[in-house]
């Protein structure tokens, strides 16, 4: 019940109650008594009486009252004693509590307190976000630190060699620039992969979304990262299981930084010395599932939820072959959502690993929304233009 019924009902029963009690009383009065007993009263027992009327009047009224300010004070001071509570509980910095509320209430109190209630949980989650993004950045000083100071320390000794005249033939030299141009690169990785990471965790990375062939896109992918994994000893494959000229919609130059991320870690953490990547392209109803298989190391069982984690790397030892920002995955996964698909990982340790992700199909009735936007009640909005022709992948 609304305050405002509250006191309506109270005002009102404050005015009609007592004197339907008094009215009620002096009919029972005037049944047991008729007015010839009245009469031959005498004239003090008549004012004795009266006064006892009144006297009951007064009870009934005091009665009444103290009754309707119990009701009203349990159904104000409860509420605002619970907000109190709560309102100190927060200032002390505690919000692990739970506001008492009775649910779809119309007192406006309870309403209050069912805000308030609201305001904490919100409260609380921004909280532990800003903790979590604080964690987080210091995890992710501690991981640049540890990957610049490797490259750093071996430019440093390189280039004293070179001045201290150490490379003393020009073979030693070439040797030594060699070295130092490698860990400069590997550095400008890093910070790439750090400053992109950034850009896309705080949504100002622009999309342009387009119709692509999905079997000419691979194809291509395939034969521009073949070359750099057959150098270490890897072969890379791709086979379709699509029908002839099945069209997807992506991003060209994000989805290329995704099969970049996991082509090489692929690559990274093959341990075989002929080592296998298959892109495998499979129908997935409004969808398109693209997997990429290796026989690799593969991941332990429990590091698989965690390896789309921002930071996490299960490769603990941190050396320096395998090291990295942790970013990789972590970038791959929200940028499969951005498409408005999903990506999971399946591995067995020593037998290799499979990731796979999803991209919707020219004909997904996600795709083929007015005004060219992806919505679903998943992900959040995300505009994307579609040229008018479908774009082929030079090949």
């Amino acid at each position: 019940m609304s305050l405002k019924k509250r006191l309506i009902i109270t005002f009102l029963l404050l005015l009609i109650l007592p004197f339907v009690m008094f009215a009620a009383l002096t009919f029972i009065s005037t049944q047991a008594f008729d007015d010839t007993y009245f009469g031959r009263m005498p004239e003090g027992m008549v004012q004795v009486s009266i006064m006892q009327a009144v006297t009951t009047l007064v009870l009934i009224i005091t009665v009444t009252d103290l009754i309707l300010v119990i009701w009203l004070y349990r159904s104000i001071i409860r509420p605002l004693n619970l907000l109190t509570i709560a309102t100190n509980k927060i200032k002390d910095g505690d919000l692990d509590f739970t506001l008492p509320t009775e649910g779809d209430s119309t007192d406006e109190l309870e309403q209050l307190c069912e805000d308030f209630e609201e305001m904490r949980i919100q409260l609380k989650k921004q909280i532990d976000t800003r903790l979590q993004y604080e964690q987080d950045t210091i995890e992710l000083i501690s991981n640049i630190s540890h990957d610049l100071k490797t490259p750093l320390t071996a430019i440093k000794g390189y280039t004293e060699g070179i001045l201290d005249g150490v490379a003393d033939t020009p073979e030693k030299q070439k040797k030594y620039l060699r070295t130092i141009y490698t860990k400069a690169a590997d550095m400008a990785v890093l910070v790439d992969e750090l400053s992109f990471f950034s850009k896309i965790d705080t949504n100002i990375v622009p999309y342009n979304f387009q119709i692509i062939n999905a079997d000419d896109f691979f194809n291509d992918c395939v034969e521009e990262m073949s070359l750099d994994t057959e150098v270490k000893n890897v072969t890379l494959d791709y086979i379709s299981k699509l029908k002839p000229g099945q069209r997807i919609i992506a991003d060209l130059e994000q989805l290329r930084r995704v099969m970049n991320n996991l082509i090489g870690n692929s690559v990274k953490y093959m341990d075989k010395e002929n080592g296998s990547i298959v892109i495998l392209a499979e129908d997935n109803g409004d969808s398109v599932k693209i997997s990429v298989q290796d026989n690799g190391s593969g991941i332990d069982e429990k590091d698989i939820p965690f390896i789309f984690d921002r930071f996490f790397r299960a490769d603990s030892s941190r050396n320096s072959k395998k090291g990295g920002t942790g970013l990789g995955l972590a970038i791959t996964k929200k940028i499969i959502e951005d498409h408005n698909g999903t990506i999971s990982a399946k591995s067995f340790p020593g037998k290799g690993t499979s990731i796979s992700f999803t991209l919707l199909k020219e004909e997904s009735p996600n795709a083929s929304l007015e005004l060219g936007e992806i919505m679903d009640a998943d992900y959040r909005k995300k505009p994307w233009s579609l040229s008018e022709t479908p774009i082929k992948i030079k090949k």
